[in-house]
C-alpha cells in the first residue's frame, strides 16, 4: 500500500497548516521545517505530535537556506526508515485539490513519474533567465534584522554585478563534470530512491553547492539540476523550447504567480477545478475559509 511522505515549509499561520495536515492525513507522514525568524510555539501547539518538526533555518527568500532546509526534510524522510513511494514538497499554504484517494491513486498509476519540472538554464536565449546564474547573487543569506538595509545591499550588489565583467560559466560543477542548469519549481513530489539520489548529492558536492550559493534562488536550480543530470532524467518533466514560464514549471500546483501569489478564495473554484492541479497555493485562514468548506465537502462525497 502507497504511504506519501510530505514535506513542508512554514512560517506563518499554524491554523492553516493544521488543516492541511489534517486534509491529507491518510497513509501519509508529514515533515515540517518552521523558518527560524518566526515562533515556534503556535506550531507546536496546533499540531503536536501530529509531525515531525526539523532542526529549523532562519530563511531569507532566494538565498541558499531554503536549499539548506529541503536537505533537513529529505534526511528527516530518509532516516525514517519508511519505504515511502512518494516525497511531496508543499508549502504551509498550500491545500489539496483531490480528495486523498484520488491523490493516492494517481501516484499508484504513475509510479515511475518524477513530478519535478525541469528547463535547461545553460542554453537558455532570454538573457534574463541566464543571469540567474552567470551573474553573481551575493548577501541573501545575510542573518540581519534590518529587512530595508539587507535589500538595499542585494540590489546594489545586483546593479554593480550588472557592471562589472565578471561572471559564472553556465555550467554548475557535477561529479567533477559541467553540468547544464536547469531551472523548476520549489513545489514537486519524487519518488523515494530518486529522493535518497538528491539527498546525497547535496552532501557530498560541494563544488556544486558553492556554484548555487550565489545564483538566483538556488531552490529553483540545484534539486532541477541533480535530478535532470542523473538517471531519473527521464522520468523527470522535461520542457523544451521557448522558456515557458513558472506556472508551467509547477507540475501539481496552481498558483496564480505575478507581483506576489494571490490569495485563493471561493470564487476561484471554477478556475481550480479546470486547472486539473492536485493543490493550490496560497490559501490561508479567514480569507480562503469558504474554500476550504467547499473542498472539504467535495472531498466527502468523493470518498
Amino acid at each position: 500500500m502507497s504511504r506519501i511522505a510530505y514535506i513542508i515549509s512554514a512560517y506563518k499561520d499554524a491554523p492553516h497548516l493544521a488543516r492541511l495536515v489534517a486534509a491529507l492525513d491518510d497513509r501519509a507522514d508529514f515533515y515540517v521545517h518552521i523558518d527560524l525568524n518566526a515562533d515556534i510555539h503556535p506550531f507546536e501547539e496546533a499540531l503536536g505530535d501530529k509531525v515531525t518538526f526539523v532542526p529549523r533555518h532562519r530563511i531569507s527568500w532566494g538565498g541558499w537556506e531554503q536549499v539548506e532546509y529541503q536537505k533537513e526534510l529529505l534526511a528527516a524522510v530518509l532516516h525514517s526508515g519508511i519505504p515511502y513511494t512518494r516525497v511531496v514538497c508543499l508549502s504551509g499554504q498550500d491545500y489539496p485539490l483531490w480528495s486523498n484517494n484520488a491523490i493516492h491513486r494517481y501516484f499508484e498509476e504513475h509510479q515511475d513519474t518524477e513530478f519535478i519540472g525541469g528547463f535547461n538554464l545553460t542554453h537558455c536565449t532570454v538573457k534574463q533567465q541566464l543571469h540567474k546564474i552567470t551573474h553573481y547573487h551575493p548577501f541573501r543569506d545575510l542573518p540581519w534584522k534590518s529587512i530595508w538595509w539587507k535589500n538595499k545591499l542585494i540590489v546594489a550588489s545586483r546593479k554593480l554585478a550588472q557592471i562589472l565583467p565578471i561572471r559564472k560559466a553556465p555550467f554548475a560543477p557535477l561529479e567533477g563534470k559541467q553540468a547544464d542548469v536547469y531551472f523548476g519549481s520549489d513545489y514537486w513530489a519524487i519518488t523515494l530512491p530518486c529522493a535518497r539520489y538528491v539527498y546525497e548529492k547535496l552532501c557530498t558536492e560541494k563544488d556544486m553547492i558553492r556554484y548555487f550559493k550565489t545564483c538566483f534562488v538556488p531552490s529553483e536550480l540545484c534539486i532541477q539540476t541533480i535530478v535532470f543530470n542523473s538517471p531519473f532524467a527521464s522520468k523527470g518533466l522535461l520542457l523544451e523550447g521557448e522558456y515557458p514560464g513558472l506556472t508551467r514549471l509547477t507540475p501539481l500546483h496552481y498558483i496564480d504567480y505575478g507581483a506576489s501569489i494571490r490569495v485563493m478564495t471561493l470564487k476561484d473554484l471554477p478556475v481550480l477545478r479546470q486547472s486539473g492541479k492536485m493543490f493550490c497555493r496560497k490559501v490561508v485562514s479567514g480569507e480562503s475559509a469558504t474554500l476550504i468548506e467547499k473542498l472539504k465537502s467535495d472531498f466527502a462525497k468523493e470518498d
